[in-house]
């Protein structure tokens, strides 16, 4: 889940920088997975501020893309009319109801997202954004510069990944390559992920520093979503001076995920690689 704050207004760039709103408005789950025979996600907001939130649910398409440094983001195609044809999107089937709605302090609101696909839909799975724009909950941010005074009113949008499965939907994944490089007393990992199927792999890297006897040195787990291959993901483990015993590093691709709903992973078998780390590696 992935959240954005937006200023309507004209407000100083410096004042955009310091100004830090949080939404009291709590929504789970974190992701919607839905398949072909319900055709239906809920969703369920809590509002535990002391201000109504004004709620608008949209959707838009997207999904996690790396770069070369093994960094994330998720692009965000908000018109519909802009998604090019060839990409598996289900955003112009979704409706939300209600879309719109107050939600006052202490309250709970179910949201329901039902899925109206066209007829001989391809067996596969199709991806969209769940919006959720919240308003009202933060007071509006005045002030005055140059003689001029403004308002400006704060709307925070969460965004939420949602699966629409269609028949038979798998998926697999590879580890296309892994390279090492010491960056002062940091031991940095670039993971590169391919993968299979008609669906997202949805799962972790587990990656774990050994000495020559085979003992745990360091550990880092790294949550990753491959849509499109190739992916690449980073890890970081400040060794600082047990990076002197380093000798292995062991790489475990699965779907073990903890923090999204039980349907999102799909069966996957795992992937484990160890590989030498080599004084250049190792090396300033």
């Amino acid at each position: 889940m992935r959240r954005l704050v937006h200023a309507a207004g004209s407000l100083p760039l410096l004042l955009l920088t310091l100004v830090r709103p949080a939404s009291a408005v709590s929504i789970s789950p974190i992701a919607l997975y839905i398949d072909s025979r319900t055709r239906v996600g809920t969703l369920n907001l809590w509002n535990d501020g002391t201000r109504p939130e004004e709620i608008d649910i949209a959707f838009a398409y997207g999904y996690v893309v790396s770069d070369s440094l093994g960094n994330w983001q998720v692009p965000l195609i908000r018109n519909p009319d802009s998604i090019p044809p060839a990409e598996p999107s289900a955003v112009a089937w979704l409706r939300a109801f209600p879309r719109r709605f107050v939600l006052q302090p202490g309250q709970r609101q179910i949201v329901r997202v039902l899925v109206r696909p066209p007829a001989n839909l391809p067996e596969g799975e199709y991806w969209a954004r769940v919006i959720v724009r919240s308003r009202g909950g933060q007071p509006p941010i005045e002030g005055e510069q140059q003689g001029l005074r403004f308002s400006i009113e704060v709307a925070i949008e969460n965004v939420i990944a949602l699966s629409y499965r269609h028949g038979r939907v798998w998926t697999s994944v590879d580890l296309a390559g892994v390279q090492t490089r010491m960056r002062g007393d940091t031991l940095r990992v670039l993971v590169d992920l391919t993968r299979g199927g008609n669906a997202a792999f949805i799962g972790r890297v587990l990656a774990e520093v050994l000495d020559p006897r085979g003992r745990i040195l360091a550990r880092q787990e790294v949550p990753v979503s491959v849509y499109r291959s190739p992916f690449r993901t980073r890890v970081d483990f400040p060794l600082g001076i047990d990076a002197r015993g380093a000798a292995r590093l062991r790489i475990r691709v699965d779907n073990n995920r903890t923090d999204i709903p039980p349907e999102g992973p799909l069966p996957v078998a795992a992937v484990v690689r160890e590989i030498a780390l080599t004084p250049s590696a190792q090396g300033p």
